[in-house]
């Protein structure tokens, strides 16, 4: 949007002073045909004068940007100095607090079952295996059913192949009924096994450990057909989705608790595809909150290898400190991350540096114009950048107006690389 008035200024002006030079050709025109008129041939004295001028314009170097004062002034021309410098180093990304995914849990019923009781809130903390609901689950008594009569055929079949073996030693039995023995037997084992094998998949004990029943005697087989859900790692209750007498069908697939451990959440940051590669896992993060007044710690944990198409910056992600709970999944917050300091060199201001013709160049003054000079540019931050080779300390070059130079240069149809060698 700048340049459409600076331009129409710069024709206004370049305009009058065309202007100016017709009326001053007009009146050496006059001042010819007067001098004729006293009898005096000066066409080759106006011949002289005409080679003359095309002599010194000759000596002039093709590409410069030739401005008057009042040119200079209009365009605030500013002229400075190089010097060394070094860029500063922290990256200050964007980014959004996450859940965690390593420590957050969907939990969800195993078998089918009514809920009988709730004992946790929305909100709450729980530690690793706390009670979170219970549920009647006929289902899981005719497990415990199957898994003791799979135990007592196993003790049978035991029994009777033990009693065999002593029998093929005395030679009172035949081969073949102690093999079908020892089959019948590895089959029992084979089943007992499967069915508490179905038990522990659901989290049960094949004894029911942890579960008290008064009304049974030692030694009785446990029938129980109360399932428990329990928090699989300590954090908080995120959201809660099951309520008294709701019955969950075999097929379920709906979480009906979300636990997160939110003291060590995510942090999600944006950095620019430029900036990935200095960004490296176990860096240190600081991290501050959109109001500005908390400051929180962490360290880089994971950047992406891919470049995101819509937005073209990377992910960053950052494993983050809040044991004080300040920080909420869904902030937004700035993380600051110092990277190593680039090499000394010279910097100057990022306005300095223009693309012309798919080249980088700083304007530098060239006897009474200026001139576009190839640069190599390395790290920049903020308005800041960094010139790798084309331009030295103690140098002088445009540092402000440069965008002017460069449209008319091209306005005025020159040659950008004229005057410099490749």
């Amino acid at each position: 949007m700048k340049f459409y008035p600076i331009v129409l200024s710069l024709m206004l002006l370049f305009g009058g002073e065309a202007m100016l030079a017709a009326v001053d050709h007009d009146h050496t025109v006059h001042a010819d045909e007067n001098a004729k008129h006293d009898g005096h041939d000066h066409s080759a004295h106006a011949g002289e004068k005409a080679h003359a001028a095309a002599d010194s314009h000759e000596g002039e170097e093709e590409g410069l940007v030739h401005l008057s004062e009042a040119q200079r002034k209009l365009i605030r021309i500013r002229v400075s100095k190089a010097v060394a410098g070094e860029i500063d180093s922290t990256l200050r990304l964007p980014g959004e607090v996450r859940l965690n995914l390593e420590e957050t849990a969907k939990v969800m019923p195993r078998i089918p079952g009514f809920v009988n009781r709730i004992p946790v809130k929305e909100g709450e903390r729980v530690e690793k295996g706390a009670l979170l609901a219970t549920l009647t689950s006929h289902k899981l008594g005719e497990y415990y059913s199957n898994y003791n009569s799979a135990k007592e055929q196993e003790e049978l079949a035991r029994s009777e192949f033990e009693m065999a073996e002593k029998l093929i030693g005395g030679n009172a039995t035949s081969r073949k009924e102690y093999l079908q023995y020892k089959r019948e037997y590895a089959e029992a084992v084979i089943a007992r096994r499967h069915a508490e094998e179905l038990l522990r998949s659901l989290l049960q004990g094949p004894g029911h450990d942890g579960h008290a029943h008064a009304e049974l005697k030692s030694g009785d087989p446990v029938i129980c057909t109360t399932y428990e859900i329990r928090s699989p790692l300590a954090g908080t209750v995120i959201a809660k989705n099951i309520t008294l007498g709701e019955n969950f069908v075999e097929d379920n697939t709906t979480p009906v608790f979300t636990v997160s451990n939110l003291a060590e959440p995510w942090l999600e940051l944006r950095a620019a595809a430029a900036d990935l590669p200095r960004l490296k896992t176990g860096m240190a993060v600081e991290i501050s909150d959109a109001a500005g007044g908390h400051e929180y710690h962490g360290k880089i944990i994971y950047v992406a290898p891919l470049i995101d198409e819509t937005t073209r910056t990377g992910l960053v992600r950052v494993e983050v400190d809040n044991r004080d709970g300040g920080l909420r999944p869904g902030q937004f917050v700035t993380g600051l991350i110092r990277t190593a300091a680039a090499a000394k060199s010279v910097v100057v201001p990022r306005e300095a540096v223009q693309l012309i013709a798919g080249e980088t160049v700083v304007f530098v003054p060239k006897g009474d114009g200026f001139a576009a000079q190839p640069v190599v540019t390395g790290q920049g931050a903020g308005q800041e950048i960094q010139i790798v080779s084309g331009l030295k300390p103690g140098e002088s070059f445009v540092s402000g107006g440069a965008f002017e130079l460069k449209s008319i240069l091209l306005t005025s149809g020159m040659d950008a690389h004229a005057g410099h060698g490749h």
